[in-house]
């Protein structure tokens, strides 16, 4: 029951991830391709504005997992 649970929760983190990754890989390869570049600290402020969602879901991604592994879901249940 543990493995459904805790591959529903890494599928759905890998798909945002993906997305989000996506994202960064156009941004980066238009900058790289433009005959005009944007000044570089709107560039890296661009990619620091698509980066921080990243942290924040591999962090939440792997919060989800230990409660699922360390049981808080079922215990929960008991209440």
């Amino acid at each position: 029951m543990n493995g459904k649970k805790i591959g529903g929760a890494v599928l759905a983190g890998l798909f945002v991830i993906l997305y989000y990754g996506i994202l960064l890989g156009i941004i980066l390869l238009s900058e790289l391709s433009a005959s005009e570049k944007m000044p570089l600290w709107l560039f890296l402020f661009i990619i620091f504005i698509f980066s921080v969602p990243l942290i924040g879901i591999i962090m939440a991604l792997i919060m989800r997992v230990h409660e699922i592994k360390c049981g808080e879901e079922e215990e929960a249940k008991k209440y």
